[in-house]
């Protein structure tokens, strides 16, 4: 009788990760299959166009350099969280709230702040700073994909906070504590005790953010410029020219699905293993 019951709890998840599998599998074939035969005729086509190796270039800066700043800044706040004893209880509601944030919400946030018609651009020309509202930086809708690396840094910092927060006061609590009541500083026990103990957990969470930030959406959709476009908006686009262009817009996910394969490989491969 529990073996039944235990397979009924499975049941939901076996369902969804065999849809997930079949979807998979089905992209894939559409992708590399052309009249009924494998063949590589939509990869050659998507990489004979001129903006498709830009825009791998493109994704691939803007989630680095999301994910590694994410990664610098939850190290930093972890280090002053730690140092001024903030309580796990308060701060966790916080993080939370950030991270279930829509992804819309916080681009429409960037948009009435950053945009050179939005609330600082105002308060700029308010103070005399800039001789006219198109005079304020172009922080959304640039080149750069500047504005989707402060959307991503909005949602990647809480997770990567929360990720790694839990395991980083566990260790603080004790050999940290120990280390600071033989007289180390805040600052070396951190560094050279609390945080190469726990670096594991904040590396992790760089690969998570890092993967999820290269298959995105709707970020790079909202404040990416026309110019250079992510691999999921020029995905996107092609499907929007027809329901034919769909292997060629799956040949796009494939690209994605490539990047994100060679990802899991470095994760395993080179991520510091437990101890123990």
């Amino acid at each position: 009788m529990k073996k039944n019951f235990s397979f009924l709890y499975l049941f939901p998840q076996l369902f969804f990760s065999g849809l997930f599998l079949l979807a998979l599998i089905y992209g894939l074939w559409d992708s590399f299959s052309v009249e009924g035969r494998m063949s590589i005729a939509h990869y050659k086509e998507i990489f004979t166009r001129g903006e498709t190796v830009p825009s791998i270039f493109y994704t691939l800066r803007i989630s680095f350099l999301s994910s590694l700043f994410s990664l610098l800044l939850a190290i930093l706040f972890s280090f002053l969280i730690l140092y001024f004893s903030e309580k796990w209880d308060r701060l966790k509601p916080l993080l939370q709230l950030a991270i279930i944030m829509p992804h819309s919400l916080v681009a429409l946030f960037l948009l009435f702040f950053l945009s050179q018609n939005g609330f600082m651009a105002r308060i700029f020309y308010s103070l005399k700073l800039i001789s006219d509202q198109t005079a304020f930086p172009e922080l959304v809708y640039d080149r750069f994909g500047i504005g989707v690396i402060l959307g991503y840094l909005w949602k990647e910092l809480p997770f990567v906070l929360f990720f790694s927060l839990p395991l980083a006061y566990s260790v603080d609590g004790k050999l940290g504590e120990a280390a600071r009541t033989m007289g180390a500083s805040p600052l070396y026990s951190f560094f050279l005790i609390t945080l190469p103990l726990s670096i594991r957990q904040y590396l992790a969470a760089f690969f998570i953010i890092f993967s999820f930030s290269f298959g995105s959406f709707d970020l790079p959709y909202l404040l990416g410029n026309t110019t250079e476009r992510a691999l999921s908006v020029l995905a996107y686009q092609e499907l929007q020219r027809g329901f034919m262009n769909r292997p060629t817009a799956l040949s796009y996910n494939g690209v994605m699905l490539f990047f994100s394969l060679l990802l899991s490989f470095f994760y395993f491969r080179f991520l510091p293993k437990k101890k123990g």
